[in-house]
């Protein structure tokens, strides 16, 4: 019996041991790394420049490119210094250059320009189809319910929006001076006795929506060229 009890012993020595060495924290294992591998201090900082093309731009070490094209400048505790072709050290910064071949760059940065959402390109087309055609002032605020206008504090000179001739046609087309002044007078003759400037001014947008206006917004007198723009091929 009295060997099983130096077994036991001997188990628990060699558990107590082990579990001491599976004990760590990364703290530890960090702080080990550093002491393994310390990075060398070479005593001066890098000197990089940048070059670019049409289609890239590089960072190049100093030491790399040709002579008397690069001013080198060292300094005991400042980060790395990015020098620039040239007397001034922004003076070709971004600038198209051709870049050396004999050398091998630190980084490469493609120029690629960014792929244009769907969104973007419809509305673009939409803009430079709404230029080639003839524009027209139209009231918002309508002129012939002037007075009511007034009375609500809205200058209806001072809110008028640059739309095609053909839709401005189309919203004042018929009696009355169309569906645009028809609109107006419902509203005028019914909620629109009471309610707020803002409340007005509410209106005008629902009734810009629903009939689909598109353009910029002037005054009367503001002297924009509405005739269309002219297309290059």
């Amino acid at each position: 019996m009295r060997w099983l009890s130096w077994l036991f012993v001997v188990l628990w020595c060699d558990c107590a041991s082990t579990s001491s060495v599976a004990t760590f924290s990364p703290e530890g294992v960090w702080a080990e790394a550093e002491s393994e591998r310390e990075c060398e201090d070479s005593g001066e900082d890098p000197c990089v420049t940048t070059l670019c093309t049409a289609e890239a731009c590089a960072l190049f070490r100093c030491e790399d490119l040709e002579p008397r094209r690069i001013v080198r400048t060292r300094g005991a505790t400042a980060p790395p210094v990015f020098v620039a072709p040239g007397s001034g050290p922004r003076r070709y910064w971004g600038a198209v250059q051709e870049l050396p071949r004999d050398a091998r760059p630190v980084m490469v940065f493609r120029l690629h320009p960014r792929e244009k959402l769907p969104s973007q390109v419809q509305r673009e087309r939409a803009m430079e189809e709404w230029a080639k055609r003839p524009k027209e002032r139209h009231h918002i605020f309508p002129q012939a319910f002037t007075k009511h206008f007034r009375n609500k504090q809205i200058d209806v000179h001072q809110y008028v929006l640059a739309v095609d001739v053909d839709v401005h046609k189309r919203i004042h087309r018929g009696k009355s001076g169309g569906p645009w002044n028809r609109e107006w007078q419902a509203y005028i003759d019914g909620p629109g006795a009471i309610t707020s400037k803002t409340q007005h001014f509410d209106q005008a947008f629902l009734m810009i929506q629903k009939h689909g206006l598109f353009g910029f917004t002037m005054t009367y007198w503001q002297q924009v060229d509405l005739m269309p723009s002219p297309v290059e091929d």
